[in-house]
């Protein structure tokens, strides 16, 4: 069975009897564990902007999390939203995921120094009869020997590294990475068979930005159809006038 590449939120067995999570209203409780997916899914660490927040939850659920304790209410307001308490506590941050995802190149790296090593290796030990019985193969034996790189799919947690977002930043400083981010992942997990699957996601991910940038860009000084619509109407009044003239001579 293919490994399930879905996120979770993480919930103790407890948790629904914990001293102030137990007294909330049904509306709340469920507020409050949809807010702790939705920032799990956005990779927020914990914080919901307030203008998703009052769009998809009631504002009674929200103000009985802002006040179900006295010291450590389930929800803080702060500056643009809320923050759900000690999230990264319990929960995996972005911060995780990246030294997951680090520690995960860096392991198929050593793979391939290896495999690299052992097939160099290989090639040394053979014996010279076979290079003789191959000559016509010799001037192809790179394209031979080179891994091909298998495509991927995408999955939910994918994140464009540090240095990526350095190196995409000065060439699309209007676009809101953070979003598109979220956008691009989402259009990507939901193409279906082939159509979701690339060799190589950051070059996929700095091209998206690209075309976010692009899209950005005045029309260069072009007219709009509206513009172009109006200036054929004012030529044809500019012609009508000239011909009431000439009749009026």
């Amino acid at each position: 069975m293919a490994k399930d590449e879905r996120l979770y939120g993480r919930f103790t067995l407890d948790f629904a009897d914990s001293p102030k999570i137990a007294p909330l209203s049904d509306l709340a409780f469920r507020t409050l564990v949809e807010m702790t997916l939705h920032s799990r899914r956005m990779l927020s660490d914990g914080f919901v902007d307030e203008r998703i927040a009052k769009k998809k939850w009631k504002t009674r659920a929200l103000a009985e999390l802002l006040s179900n304790d006295p010291v450590k209410p389930s929800l803080i307001e702060t500056s643009g939203g809320f923050l759900i308490h000690d999230f990264g506590e319990h929960q995996q941050t972005r911060a995780d995921i990246e030294k997951k995802r680090e520690a995960g190149r860096a392991g198929g790296k050593a793979r391939a120094q290896a495999h690299a090593s052992a097939g160099a290796t290989a090639h040394a030990q053979a014996p010279s009869k076979l290079t003789t019985e191959t000559e016509t193969e010799t001037s192809t034996s790179n394209e031979v020997d080179r891994p091909r790189k298998r495509g991927s799919r995408l999955t939910e947690a994918w994140l464009p590294s540090s240095e990526l977002v350095s190196q995409v930043r000065p060439i699309a400083p209007d676009v809101d990475l953070k979003d598109q981010t979220a956008r691009f992942v989402d259009y990507w997990i939901a193409q279906p068979g082939q159509k979701g699957v690339k060799t190589d996601w950051d070059a996929t991910w700095r091209n998206w930005m690209r075309k976010q940038q692009d899209e950005m860009k005045p029309n260069r000084g072009r007219p709009t159809r509206t513009q172009e619509t109006l200036s054929i109407l004012e030529m044809g009044q500019e012609l009508m006038g000239d011909q009431q003239k000439a009749v009026g001579q």
